[in-house]
Formats: C-alpha cells, sequence, structure tokens
C-alpha cells in the first residue's frame, strides 16, 4: 500500500534518474498530488508508545468511525480532558478519497467485509447464499467507504423516538446538532433554519446537473413526483439531486472533517490498528474501570478516570460489550462468559435492503469506457482532483415515495440511482464486488457490454422484520453471527412490490425513458424463469434472489427508557445496569431511520458528546 514518505518518495523518483529532468519532475508533482489527497501527513499519529508509557484517560472512545470521530473531536475540546481515541483500521487511503470508486473500497483492507447469516428467503443470488455487509475499518468508519450521500431522514423518525420516551431527541431537539456539524455549500439559497455553515463536515449540493440526473428528474416528475430542492429541509418527499459530502474532489469523512483540523491537539491520543477486546471493571462491580486492547500481538490495560465510550457501530458494538458480559444472559453463559448486566443487546436489528433492477439504452460512438480513457481520467484527478471521478455524478438522484399515501409526508420507499456507462467493469464491477455469483456477474458485464445502464435500487425504508447478532465465541478474533432474517415480515415484500409496480414499472413508460431508448431487462434467474416477469411471483422471487444491503445496520444497542424491556441504552446512551459507559453510535437508533445513515449517525455523536460535556462539566467538577 502506498503512502506518502518523503523519503520512499525521494528514493523512487531518483530510481527513475536515468529518464531525465523532465521525467523526474513529473515524477515528483504526480506522487506529491497523491500525497495532498490520502497523505499519512493528514491523519493523527499513532500515540501507542504514549498510550502504553501513562495508560490512564479521563475518556477512552472506542471506533473511530461516523460517531467516534465527531465524539474524540468534541470532547478534546476540553482542554483538561484527556481523551483516547482507538482505532481497528489504519488511516485512509487513496482509493477511499476518490469519490467517483467508492464501490472499489469493498472488500479491501478499509473493510470489515462481514456478510449474514445464509437465510432460505433472501440473499441467494449470492456465491455464499449470504448478503455482503461492507463496515468501514479505518479513521472515519464507514463514512470512509459509503456513498456520501447526506440525507438526515424524516422529521418524523425522531419525533416518534421522542414519543416511545426518549427524551431530547425529537426532530426539533437534534435539528441543532445536525446544524452544528454542518459546513453547507450551496450555489443556491439555503434555508438557515435547516443548515448550518459553521461546522467541520462540508456537505456539497449544486445545480450542475448530469444529463441522466435531468433525465431521472423529469421521468418521476411525469409520473407526479415532485421535484424536491432541499431533502434535508421543510420536505422530505420527492425526487432531488442529493447533497453529499464531498468537497474539493475529495470525500469528506468524520477522518478528514473532524480529526485532520486536530491533529496538533495535545489531550486527544489516537491509536490505530489496535482491537479493543474487552471492557473491564473495577473487582466484583459494574463499574467500567478501562479496556483491553490487542496491538501487535500484546494485550494492554488502558484506564479510564470518568467514563468509557463506545462507538464501534451496529456489529462492533454489540460484540464488544457482550464479549464483556454485557448482553443476554443465557447466551453468554452457553459461551462461559460471567455475566456483568443481562440486557438484550444485538436484538432488534434492522438493515435497509435494495432490489436492482435494470434499465437499458444503446450507447453512442464513443461513450465506452477503455483503459487509456480511465488512466487519462485518473491522472486528471491525481492533478488537478477535477473529472469524472471528483464526484458521485450521475448517480446523486435519490427518490423518497410513500406508497399507500401519495399524500403522506413520511416515505416507505426510497429509490437510487447507478448509471454506468458501457464496459464500467473496467473501472469498477458492482456485482463483484457485492460476491454475487457469476452467472449474473457475466449477465450484467454483457448487457453493460453495448449499453448503458441504469439500475435503479429500489430500497426498502421501514422494514418490519428484525434480526440479531449474538456471538459465535468468546473470541474476540471471530466475526459475530449476523441473523438480517430479512423479509420474514410479509410486510416488507408486500411494501418493496408496491414501490416496483407503482414506480419503476411506470418510469419504463414515460416519454423521457421511451425518447432514450431505455428498456427495462430483468437477469436472467433460473429460481424465477416460470414466472412472467410483471407478475407479483416474479418479483418475489427476483427480490429474494437479488437482495442486497445498503450497508444501514442500525438498532443493536437500543435507546429507550426504563419501562422498555428492550432497551439497552437511555436517553443519555449510558449504558443501563452498569457504570462509566455509554454507547455513541447508530446502534442506539430505537427503529432505522426513513433514509441513509451516516449524516444522522454524525448527529447522534454530536450530541452524545454534548450530553457528555454537560454532564461532567455542568454537574460536577470531578
Amino acid at each position: 500500500m502506498w503512502t506518502c514518505d518523503p523519503a520512499l518518495t525521494s528514493n523512487i523518483v531518483n530510481s527513475y534518474h536515468a529518464t531525465g529532468p523532465i521525467f523526474m519532475q513529473a515524477l515528483a508533482t504526480f506522487f506529491a498530488a497523491q500525497c495532498s489527497i490520502a497523505g499519512d501527513h493528514l491523519w493523527p499519529e499513532d500515540a501507542i508508545e504514549e498510550v502504553v508509557k501513562d495508560p490512564y484517560y479521563d475518556f477512552i472512545v472506542v471506533g473511530a468511525g461516523s460517531a467516534g470521530a465527531v465524539v474524540a473531536n468534541r470532547l478534546s475540546e476540553v482542554s483538561k480532558w484527556k481523551v483516547l481515541l482507538v482505532e481497528a483500521g489504519g488511516n485512509p487511503t487513496l482509493n477511499t478519497e476518490i469519490p467517483q470508486v467508492f464501490f472499489n473500497t469493498f472488500g479491501s483492507d478499509a473493510d470489515w467485509a462481514y456478510t449474514n447469516v445464509p437465510q432460505p428467503n433472501a440473499c441467494r443470488g449470492y456465491k455464499s447464499n449470504s448478503c455482503t455487509w461492507p463496515r468501514g475499518k479505518a479513521l472515519g468508519g464507514s463514512s470512509t467507504i459509503n456513498g456520501m450521500y447526506y440525507v438526515r431522514g424524516n422529521k418524523l423518525d425522531y419525533d416518534e423516538w421522542a414519543a416511545a420516551g426518549n427524551y431530547g431527541w425529537s426532530y426539533e431537539k437534534v435539528l441543532p446538532y445536525f446544524k452544528k456539524s454542518e459546513k453547507f455549500i450551496t450555489d443556491s439559497s439555503g434555508d438557515d433554519k435547516y443548515h448550518g455553515t459553521e461546522g467541520y463536515l462540508y456537505v456539497t449540493k449544486d445545480k450542475n446537473n448530469n444529463p441522466f440526473e435531468e433525465l431521472l428528474i423529469k421521468a418521476y416528475t411525469e409520473i407526479g413526483v415532485k421535484n424536491l430542492s432541499d431533502v434535508n429541509g421543510v420536505n422530505q418527499m420527492g425526487v432531488t439531486r442529493a447533497q453529499t459530502t464531498i468537497h474539493n474532489g475529495i470525500r469528506i469523512s468524520t477522518a478528514r472533517a473532524f480529526l485532520s483540523p486536530i491533529t496538533n491537539r495535545k489531550n486527544l491520543h489516537v491509536i490505530k490498528n489496535t482491537l479493543a477486546t474487552k471492557i473491564l471493571f473495577e473487582k466484583n462491580t459494574n463499574i467500567v474501570s478501562g479496556i483491553s486492547i490487542h496491538r501487535d500481538g500484546k494485550d494492554i490495560t488502558v484506564n479510564i478516570k470518568k467514563e468509557l465510550i463506545v462507538s464501534g457501530g451496529s456489529i462492533n458494538s454489540p460484540q464488544l460489550l457482550m464479549l464483556s458480559g454485557i448482553g443476554p444472559k443465557s447466551d453468554l453463559k452457553n459461551l462461559g462468559i460471567d455475566v456483568v448486566a443481562d440486557l438484550p443487546v444485538g436484538e432488534n436489528l434492522q438493515d435497509h435492503i435494495y432490489i436492482p433492477i435494470v434499465f437499458k439504452a444503446p450507447a453512442e460512438d464513443g461513450m465506452s469506457l477503455t483503459l487509456p480513457i480511465i488512466a487519462i481520467e485518473y491522472i486528471n484527478y491525481i492533478t488537478s482532483k477535477q473529472g469524472t471521478l471528483s464526484d458521485t455524478s450521475p448517480h446523486k438522484i435519490i427518490t423518497f415515495v410513500n406508497t399507500t399515501d401519495s399524500t403522506a409526508t413520511s416515505p416507505d420507499m426510497q429509490f437510487h440511482h447507478v448509471v454506468f456507462p458501457p464496459n464500467v467493469h473496467l473501472l469498477l464491477d458492482m456485482f463483484e464486488k457485492h460476491g454475487l455469483k457469476e452467472n449474473i456477474v457475466q449477465q450484467f458485464r454483457e448487457l453493460n457490454k453495448d449499453n448503458i445502464i441504469i439500475l435503479i435500487a429500489a430500497t426498502l425504508l421501514k422494514p418490519k422484520s428484525k434480526g440479531k447478532i449474538i456471538l459465535k465465541s468468546k473470541n474476540p478474533f471471530e466475526y459475530p453471527l449476523i441473523y438480517a432474517n430479512y423479509f420474514d415480515d410479509p410486510e416488507d415484500m408486500k411494501t418493496l412490490l408496491r414501490g416496483i409496480t407503482q414506480y419503476v414499472f411506470k418510469l419504463a413508460a414515460t416519454d423521457s425513458f421511451k425518447a432514450s431508448g431505455l428498456q427495462l431487462d430483468w437477469l436472467k434467474l433460473e429460481a424465477c424463469e416460470k414466472y412472467n416477469t410483471e407478475s407479483n411471483e416474479f418479483l418475489d422471487c427476483y427480490s429474494r434472489e437479488m437482495t442486497i444491503s445498503l450497508y444501514h445496520p442500525t438498532s443493536t444497542v437500543k435507546m429507550g427508557p426504563d419501562s422498555d424491556s428492550s432497551a439497552v441504552v437511555n436517553s443519555e446512551l449510558k449504558v443501563r445496569k452498569v457504570q462509566k459507559l455509554r454507547v455513541i453510535d447508530a446502534s442506539i437508533m430505537p427503529d432505522v431511520l426513513r433514509g441513509n445513515t451516516n449524516a444522522p449517525t454524525i448527529m447522534i455523536g454530536e450530541k452524545g458528546a454534548d450530553l457528555i460535556k454537560e454532564f461532567w462539566l455542568k454537574h460536577t467538577e470531578l
């Protein structure tokens, strides 16, 4: 893996000395440009030596992801507090920072590369018969490998949380935390009521619609869907060009937004490539004393003075809690784990799934991707941070609809749109990256050979099916078992089929699609060949074969009041039945939101950090 060590760069350039000074200068410029995008100097240095020397901290944050990086930044704003941030992965890489190729991060060193336990009624088109679950393993966590959409969800999501007894989590109460993070950049007028401009996180919205994006917006308006200017404003319903966490051609992960600007903050230590293996307690108590971490084959104990914050995400957070004796009593005892607190950790798992539906149109001459074209685009990007690779267009169009009530203000379906020029597999191969069976991959390549493809991802927003995460063993290096339980509740399939028939089928009949030559084309799946392609039986079969996760697992460490027996943390994100422990990440969501989850998780980090500050600064002088 390329690193930006100055001595190494100089050695590489000097090795080409015989080629002449002009080439050497060009090579040096090229390497310098790469380093400016993803050099190690951009990220906090590893502080393992300081940790070993003095393993006592006011706060330890486990996980430097979408929430954890935010929490570490905000807590270390208090100069008298000593804060440690522990991350299992390393620095972001050049591959993670180029917006257009985010699919190529799947299966890389920056991805935990989870899969769910095979189930008979979903994910049947995969080689392993289990869906791929990418999760970020690097500074920035999943914000370092995601699609960079900035979507907050629906106002009703948060009002439902508050109505369930989670005081302080209504939309009115969380909106200030969305705005606090945000540095909103737009070439149109923004609404100060909904957007912030002074935060760390660049959020970009521009008017420069790609022709394919304009086509999609026009087609949706033909079937009665409203053209929406701001999905994070007064109304979420409609079709819009998404706001993204991209600025000046570079991904803005929480690592770049919240950690890069504070690399010189002396009271924040960051250690990387280090796994938290167990939460430690004071002898014979439920009071957290610290954490055990594993680094380079050694186990190290680090102690807390105030609190431990777990921000590992909806898979890693419940795993760490259960390994430490916080979880379902019977499951832990069966694995020989001493029970500290009997709580429903790992239950209530929810995720957004989508079904990829393919439209094709004959490509014009010169549109096909070739290796020379890709090389030119790559060089253009590295040297100027411009061109096709600098953005996620033409994939920015997102649509929110309600399949039972066209006048509703909250959606039950979302549509993403991915546009592929001919031979896109030379740059990235989405289906191959997801681990789908070879015949499916080859079919898509053949369809894409001379055709433009618009892939519509029909996404179920409010699944009634719920899964769970359980430990496979008490070995912290062994992945937990993920039971997704997709389609366990039959209402989920009914909603999905309504969305496809009411919207996707109607798009095929629009003047916009017809004029562009776009036609619906189904991948041929042996299990579904006996059904008519317009029947619900076919769509049901196709959905179970082609199930794909939208990478939004949530709710495995559920927030709720003490009266809620399914809750693990309270509204202050404190873990019940133990002391000095909070969980701050997407796992605390009582239910998955009606939209993408990265922006809400950042908000949870902001609010969680404020809850900690309020307690330790206002209520105590400890």
